[in-house]
């Protein structure tokens, strides 16, 4: 059986987290998990750290290891809980609930079924039922496009290639040295081993915009993207 490192991101958003760490313990109860908060020394108050604390006490059976990133932005905090990880997979989530916390199951099943292959959450895998509650007409166009456009470059299954909620061996991340910081580390993370020669495997998830705390992604963030798809593609 797996064992898996949760990586979590943190900024101030402790209700969010809170309910994120219930959702996966009791939905998940027969896996070996480790809860890993990444900080950031910038923008992660006193008060933020007292209330994570607190928080890390009074969750019942489920300790937090808490670090703090020492490369900024969301792809600083990744890559602090790679080096981190003490377990067999490597699961990448957020602590805001724009990942879903209850898809976490399906997709730990489907890593306990195929142990070598990345598990990537699909906002776009159910046409039926896709869901981006809060997201924007521009940018869930922008979105489709891009991930059209990014299949066909690389020549696979149409997947969410930049949405980061994935679960890894830990292997097809320790091999590979990632540079991007920024959202588009989501996208360089799974260029990378895709183009190694790792299989993917995807299952559905939903999308809602968070209630707490505010996004960070900017129009440079897009650029971005555009930046890391030729830079993995092409060189």
């Amino acid at each position: 059986m797996n064992s898996y490192s949760i990586i979590l991101p943190f900024i101030n958003e402790i209700n969010s987290l809170e309910k994120t760490i219930k959702v996966i313990k009791s939905d998940n109860q027969t896996s070996e998990l480790e809860f890993l908060v990444i900080i950031s020394k910038k923008l992660t108050t006193e008060n933020d750290y007292n209330n994570l604390i607190k928080l890390s006490s009074r969750l019942i059976d489920c300790k937090l290891d808490i670090f703090y990133q020492d490369k900024p932005f969301v792809g600083g905090a990744i890559k602090k809980g790679i080096e981190k990880s003490a377990k067999s997979h490597i699961i990448i989530m957020a602590s805001d609930l724009e990942t879903n916390p209850s898809d976490l199951k399906k997709m730990i099943k489907l890593s306990e079924d195929y142990q070598n292959d990345i598990i990537c959450a699909d906002r776009w895998k159910e046409k039926q039922n896709i869901s981006f509650k809060g997201y924007g007409f521009f940018k869930k166009n922008f979105n489709l496009i891009f991930q059209y456009l990014t299949s066909k470059l690389f020549n696979c299954e149409f997947i969410d290639f930049t949405f980061a909620y994935r679960i890894y061996p830990k292997k097809a991340l320790k091999e590979f040295e990632f540079k991007e910081l920024r959202h588009s580390f989501a996208l360089e993370m799974i260029l990378k081993p895709l183009k190694a020669g790792y299989n993917l495997k995807s299952a559905h998830t939903t999308w809602s915009s968070r209630t707490e705390g505010r996004s960070n992604n900017s129009i440079i963030n897009y650029l971005h993207y555009f930046k890391t798809l030729v830079a993995v593609k092409f060189f």
